[in-house]
């Protein structure tokens, strides 16, 4: 099918369902988008929802501004937009009206999982120390901490992966699905939590702040109606940063020294 936000063609995959069925899902790698069938979101196991997120994350290049109204591809009924509470994480979709599914953002969708959550006021004091210049993980779109604390185009809070969260989904895989001799999930849960700290994260933050002050202007987005203020980062010299995939990273470093877990 084609994508509902940026038109280009979807693939259908299998992911690990909560009963043991595979869930099929409609992947877009362009735009990070994620189609949904009815209830297929609440079927995902944790060795799926780890599955999508590494594979995700391979496709981290480029952000995909939305562009409204979406259409059900199923239907072509214009998607209706839905705020929604999970885990103490505001979140958006949208959804068909006639129940066909519903499209969300990659990010959305990790917040719905309360993988990620937002910074509190301490954390975003700490950031500040390290990092002036962010990237939306949503829409892509650069941030300046000195005036915002969410993203001035679509409002996506500055978000940081949760480590308890993260922990816990790794502490459900089922052992079944673990290879002999890797690191058993609660073990590797546990390793993961006492590992992803936030001096180790920032840690993790100068060395892309370093490496990124080296080259010249931003990570390349597929919208480039914002290119005045991503000239205003480009002038700093140094490159916005964007938290998820720095997170992101700093979990693969972590679960690459303890076996293949997904």
């Amino acid at each position: 099918m084609n994508c509902p936000a940026c038109r280009s063609k979807t693939v259908e995959q299998g992911f690990e369902g909560s009963r043991g069925a595979k869930v099929l899902l409609d992947v877009c790698p362009t735009c990070h988008g994620l189609w949904f069938d009815a209830k297929e979101s609440i079927q995902l196991s944790s060795n799926g929802v780890l599955r999508l997120f590494r594979q995700m994350h391979g496709h981290k290049d480029e952000h995909y501004r939305l562009k409204e109204p979406l259409a059900c591809p199923r239907c072509r009924a214009t998607l209706t937009k839905t705020q929604d509470l999970a885990r103490s994480n505001r979140f958006q979709y949208f959804r068909c009206p006639n129940e066909h599914g519903h499209f969300i953002t990659f990010f959305q969708f990790l917040r719905e999982k309360g993988i990620v959550r937002s910074l509190n006021a301490k954390e975003l004091a700490e950031l500040k120390k390290h990092v002036q210049h962010l990237q939306c993980s949503d829409c892509g779109d650069p941030i300046s901490l000195e005036t915002d604390s969410a993203c001035p185009r679509c409002r996506a809070p500055l978000c940081i992966l949760d480590p308890k969260a993260l922990g816990a989904t790794v502490e459900g895989l089922n052992p079944a699905a673990v290879a002999a001799g890797v690191v058993a999930p609660a073990v590797a849960a546990q390793i993961l939590m006492e590992h992803m700290k936030l001096d180790g994260f920032f840690r993790k933050i100068d060395s892309q702040v370093q490496a990124a002050s080296t080259s010249v202007g931003t990570t390349p987005i597929a919208d480039s109606s914002s290119a005045e203020t991503v000239a205003e980062v480009v002038e700093t010299g140094v490159e916005a940063i964007d938290l998820l995939d720095v997170g992101i990273d700093f979990f693969f470093d972590i679960a690459s020294g303890i076996g293949d877990l997904f």
